[in-house]
């Protein structure tokens, strides 16, 4: 922990529902305040299929325990999940399938600081002070052609080829992930969500419910308001909340 830096600890909350057109919920999360670990996971290649890949990636993340440094951590998880696509793409092979794999997006904490670790367009926001800023940056076909100036983010949004994914766990033989530090303040509040929460709600709507007194509650908003809005697909959010530790000491979660 920085000089300087306020000892802080984990208040979050979960939930997930497979929408109102979907069969089956592909989602999966791993919800664990006491380890210092988030995840949101979004399955991809046919109903079954996508629940196997979603949830081996989490079950597998939730193995790496406590960890005490932040290097650490991020190693651990990015060993997991490249183990992970490799299994996968072994599967996809041996049934002849296309593809079996997931997005993801983690939040693993220690002390002061968090890792966010992800693949693919499950997110992370934070909202700090009032405003919300999202923390990754999405790995879509239309993404890249709004970096290189082709689309402006508003064309993105309504383009056909928006939800065409570049990089995924499984989508390909070696894993790319993106990974950012941030510094974690108390007061903050983080959002980790699939992509059916952000393709029902605009921001506006995101941030009044971020308004909300509990993680858990926040969690259950969210997704009921998805759901109400149209419920395309699969909805998953996580709101983390960093608090004081009690008595100035750093504590596991709550």
């Amino acid at each position: 922990m920085g000089a300087g830096a306020q000892p802080v600890r984990w208040r979050s909350g979960a939930a997930s529902d497979r929408g109102a057109v979907r069969a089956v919920n592909q989602d999966a999360y791993l919800d664990r305040p006491d380890l210092g670990l988030w995840v949101v996971a979004d399955g991809m290649g046919g109903h079954a299929r996508g629940e196997r890949a979603s949830r081996l990636l989490v079950d597998r993340l939730a193995g790496i325990g406590h960890q005490t440094l932040l290097g650490v951590a991020v190693a651990s998880i990015r060993r997991v999940l490249r183990e992970v696509n490799a299994q996968l793409r072994l599967e996809a092979s041996a049934q002849d399938q296309g593809v079996i794999g997931s997005t993801v997006v983690a939040l693993v904490a220690v002390a002061s600081h968090g890792a966010l670790l992800w693949a693919g367009d499950s997110r992370a926001y934070r909202l700090r002070d009032g405003q919300l800023v999202q923390l990754t940056v999405d790995h879509t076909h239309v993404q890249l052609l709004v970096a290189r100036g082709m689309l402006t983010p508003e064309q993105a949004a309504r383009h056909p080829l928006a939800s065409v994914l570049v990089r995924a766990v499984g989508g390909s033989a070696e894993l790319e992930l993106d990974c950012q530090i941030e510094s974690l303040r108390a007061g903050d509040r983080l959002l980790l969500c699939s992509d059916g929460l952000v393709n029902e709600l605009s921001l506006e709507q995101i941030i009044e419910h971020l308004a909300g007194t509990t993680p858990a509650a926040i969690a259950t908003a969210l997704v009921a308001a998805a759901v109400a809005a149209g419920g395309r697909d699969n909805v998953t959010v996580i709101v983390v909340d960093v608090e004081p530790a009690p008595g100035g000491q750093r504590a596991l979660g709550a």
